[in-house]
């Protein structure tokens, strides 16, 4: 397939979400219950035209909960179907690794004061209690995510051949 083979016009538009992997070192994931979703979803959304994935997936995990992070690998990418009752468009959703909290870190967390709007509770689920809690491609999308940095399959991200975190958002 030639690079020309879709008009510059007729170029798609596909979100580009960046979500993160937070874990507490009990193995419990980070969860934000939110005003707009049914269940809870992982920390983070979309990267604005321009912003690089691992500076988008920064500034939201800071923003809605207070968690400041160089992020600089994904463990799973999950293609996502237009949602005409929401409208997103189609997209990607790249899961990043945030990393493992301490008990303190975990226990100092809370939701930023200009979050409070979007965000009703932060939650932590083991893996087993994800059943009922989460919509089933999120539970399934954690569970890879999880089973790719237990094999350290970190995948690192990169902008113009340049790696994440070499560069820090301001």
């Amino acid at each position: 397939m030639a690079h020309n083979d879709i008009e510059r016009s007729e170029q798609p538009r596909r979100r580009l979400g960046c979500v993160v992997l937070i874990t507490r070192e009990d193995g419990a994931v980070l969860f934000e219950e939110t005003t707009y979703k049914d269940q809870p979803i992982l920390p983070g959304g979309g990267a604005h035209k321009g912003e690089r994935i691992a500076d988008a997936a920064a500034r939201e995990l800071f923003e809605e909960t207070g968690l400041r992070r160089t992020l600089t690998h994904a463990l799973a990418i999950d293609q996502m179907e237009a949602n005409e009752s929401s409208g997103a468009n189609e997209g990607l959703n790249i899961v990043l690794d945030g990393g493992v909290l301490t008990a303190a870190e975990a226990e100092g967390l809370s939701i930023p004061v200009g979050a409070s709007e979007e965000i009703r509770a932060l939650v932590w689920l083991k893996p087993n209690q994800f059943e009922g809690r989460l919509a089933r491609y999120q539970a399934d999308r954690v569970r890879c995510a999880l089973a790719a940095r237990a094999a350290g399959h970190g995948l690192p991200l990169l902008f113009i051949g340049e790696p994440a975190g070499v560069h820090v958002a301001a």
